[in-house]
């Protein structure tokens, strides 16, 4: 018997009598996850490790979909926050063998791209779009990965309404379509709540707050909301201490954080903010996660790149729940997962909401940011 039939004989041997083993050997199919984020900014770049990482620790152990050993891997693409590169690259991903996609970052370009995928039949989970109209969107493919901001917004007006005695409040958006439909709920709610109102717009990449803090100066508001981006709210701080502006200021954007308020300089008290999900130092897991990131990337997660990490793993949840790669039945499969994140629990409603979000209230205390409410969305 000449060696190479002996081999042969000794694989179908070992296929027969050992198929562990023989599985063991099959190569894994790889199965790609679009990651779309404008990736030059940093909060949004920090959410890619994130997913990476969630990755990295699935591929860990053994993955069998269908029959088949997989493992996933990150394809990673750069918005840079613009409608137009959105639009683009969500043409792409359809084009692609990417099972679903995870984006886009802003609500902004989560929208615009939504009826893309609506109409591919790939999904959508967006990690920090909290954009009430992100969900409105026509199709059944999208999904958000925190509450929406139409309730952040009752929760906060209601909260410092009570504790602060308002009774004059200003608004400032940054003209971007998140921040516009979050200064239209503030204000809504503040007027329910018998307060003066006054509202004002800046660009989006201004850093020129002088025009609307000169009224301010008159107006005399106990609070100014701004519902921009954290270079623009940390610009925005010093520019009300220079003008000498007492108002308390709430901000929406990836702010909290040591880093902002070094950046800053800021010790008062006077500084808000109102963002989704539970206090970021507030359970073992997101410890936990912090202290593997630091690890990997040598870094601190940003304040909303456990959003991507939950967002991923709920997704790979949802594929192996349906036990296929197949993009409808990976959709499917979103509206009948419960998988325990560290912001919570990660299922949804039949419009693509996350069920019973939370929210968290954060005011400045002796130059670090301290949990002032913690609001979960009932049932």
């Amino acid at each position: 018997m000449s060696s190479l039939f002996r081999s042969i004989i000794g694989c179908i041997w070992a296929a027969a009598f050992y198929p562990s083993a023989a599985l063991a050997q099959e190569p894994n199919k790889e199965v790609l996850i679009g990651y779309v984020a404008p990736l030059d900014d940093p909060d949004a770049a920090s959410g890619a490790q994130a997913a990476q990482m969630a990755i990295e620790e699935t591929n860990a152990a053994p993955v069998r979909i269908g029959n088949t050993n997989v493992s996933f891997k990150l394809l990673e693409q750069n918005d840079k926050a613009d409608t137009r590169a959105a639009e683009r690259i969500a043409q792409y991903l359809i084009k692609t063998e990417a099972v679903a996609v995870v984006g886009h970052w802003t609500s902004t370009t989560s929208i615009i791209a939504a009826p893309i995928y609506a109409e591919a039949g790939i999904a959508q989970l967006a990690p920090i779009a909290w954009s009430s109209l992100y969900t409105q969107v026509a199709g059944k493919s999208h999904f958000q990965g925190v509450g929406s901001d139409d309730l952040a917004m009752s929760y906060a007006v209601n909260y410092l309404a009570s504790s602060l005695f308002l009774k004059r409040v200003m608004v400032i958006d940054d003209s971007a379509l998140l921040g516009v439909a979050m200064a239209n709920s503030f204000e809504k709610y503040a007027k329910k709540a018998g307060m003066e109102t006054l509202r004002r717009s800046v660009s989006t990449q201004t850093s020129d707050f002088n025009s609307p803090l000169l009224v301010a100066k008159q107006f005399r508001p106990e609070l100014i909301l701004f519902t921009g981006r954290s270079a623009q709210s940390a610009a925005l701080a010093g520019s009300l201490r220079r003008l000498g502006i007492s108002s308390r200021l709430l901000l929406t954007g990836p702010v909290v954080s040591p880093e902002f308020l070094t950046k800053i300089n800021y010790s008062d008290e006077d500084l808000y903010a109102i963002v989704p999900g539970p206090p970021k130092d507030g359970n073992a897991k997101i410890q936990n996660f912090r202290k593997r990131y630091v690890a990997r990337f040598n870094r601190e997660p940003a304040p909303f790149a456990m959003f991507a990490y939950d967002c991923m793993l709920t997704l790979i949840s949802a594929i192996k729940k349906a036990d296929s790669l197949d993009r409808r039945r990976i959709i499917a499969s979103l509206y009948e997962v419960n998988y325990s994140g560290l912001s919570g629990m990660m299922s949804f409603n039949r419009d693509g909401t996350l069920k019973n979000p939370s929210y968290t209230l954060y005011q400045t205390e002796k130059s670090r940011w301290t949990v002032r409410r913690t609001i979960k969305a009932p049932a």
